[in-house]
């Protein structure tokens, strides 16, 4: 999309620090050795359109369009792209084992069919293809019709429930598998797939209302502020672009393994048997204080098989298996704050001497099972 206002020279200077950083953002992605990945290539994939989406603004106040007007309509061509990255990048980073495949390249089929519609918009080297692009954010009139315009916006926005939606059952597979949650990943792919959101509101101010240039002003400036983002994520916080922890097995796998959940031969008395078996062996060997407990390692300690164990913590218990350990680590820690021997231990040292093996776990856990925070629970005593 162009960016057209006359006179403000700050917002070239935003497009041109854009512009800058997501042709950085993109090199490095691509061709930095350790940051190698399919997730990585899906996410430079999308700053560069990204960075194509805002650079007619750029080349306008640089009083270069004129001279290249094939990029005039990049965004309308490049937009409908987006959808289909994103949610390929979320599905890479969380997916265990990542391969691409023939299916996944059927994301890109309505992204090819618009091209085919718009591919002119493109090769005209005519001044006119310029001259049409200012007209449309003056005057309304758009190179393409309005169903093209409202099927990309829907299409977009289907795009980013489905990333949405596969964000949050990573997140309920982090609670079911994983007992100490960083939630910083998860929290970071529903902030990356809510980028869609601000371009997709001012495209509509853009076609459906009267304020053009101030809704292509918000479009660029909300594409500038992705790159920025991702620029901020990969300074502060690199972890987020190398491996995702305890990534979802592939759906099919994850469907098998569904259906053998569904069509367990396990009895009612045994599951009762199971049960308490674990819930003796737990309060007896307080395995909870291993900071690095998993599912598979308390199925071995107590001689149950881990999708026996899953079912029966599930269904019988009725917990996740992070909520069932972490509720004895919090009573543990409750235990400590009301003893005068522990007086002396602040409440960190308490948190990892029951078991958890950082704050913010701590603190989540303790909140969510006592609804109030560790200092405030010691004061009431």
């Amino acid at each position: 999309m162009l960016l057209y206002v006359r006179g403000i020279t700050l917002l070239n200077t935003i497009l041109s620090v854009g512009v800058f950083l997501g042709v950085s953002l993109t090199i490095f992605l691509l061709f930095r050795q350790s940051y190698k990945s399919y997730a990585n290539i899906f996410l430079a994939l999308v700053v560069c359109c990204c960075t194509m989406c805002i650079l007619p603004g750029y080349l306008y106040g640089a009083r270069l369009l004129q001279y290249i007007p094939q990029f005039s309509n990049v965004g309308i061509i490049l937009f409908p792209v987006l959808g289909p990255l994103i949610y390929l990048y979320t599905k890479a980073s969380t997916q265990r084992s990542f391969r691409l495949e023939a299916r996944d390249l059927f994301h890109l089929v309505p992204f090819l069919l618009f091209f085919l519609l718009d591919w002119k918009l493109l090769v005209s080297s005519d001044v006119k293809v310029f001259t049409d692009h200012i007209r449309m954010l003056e005057e309304g009139i758009y190179p393409i019709p309005v169903w093209e315009r409202a099927l990309k916006m829907l299409i977009t926005l289907a795009y980013f429930l489905l990333s949405v939606r596969r964000v949050f059952r990573y997140q309920q597979h982090l609670s079911d598998t994983s007992v100490h949650i960083d939630r910083s990943y998860a929290q970071w792919l529903l902030l990356f797939s809510s980028v869609l959101l601000m371009p997709l509101v001012a495209i509509g101010l853009v076609v459906f209302t009267q304020y053009r240039l101030v809704s292509a002003t918000l479009l660029a400036v909300s594409f500038v502020s992705f790159i920025l983002m991702v620029y901020l994520a990969a300074l502060l916080k690199p972890a987020l672009f190398h491996k995702f922890p305890n990534r979802i097995e592939k759906e099919s796998a994850a469907e098998v393994a569904r259906k053998k959940y569904e069509s367990s031969n396990l009895r009612s008395d045994q599951k009762k048997a199971m049960a308490q078996k674990v819930l003796s062996f737990v309060v007896n060997e307080k395995p909870y204080l291993e900071p690095e407990l998993t599912l598979g390692q308390l199925a071995g300690k107590v001689g149950i098989p881990s999708h026996y164990l899953s079912q029966v913590i599930n269904e019988e218990i009725e917990q996740s298996f992070g909520d069932f350990i972490n509720g004895y680590r919090v009573e543990r820690a409750k235990a400590m704050l009301a003893d005068d021997d522990f007086s002396h231990f602040t409440i960190i040292a308490m948190a990892y001497e029951a078991g958890f093996n950082s704050k913010t776990a701590f603190y989540e856990a303790f909140r969510k099972f006592t609804g109030t925070t560790p200092g405030k629970y010691r004061k009431s005593l």
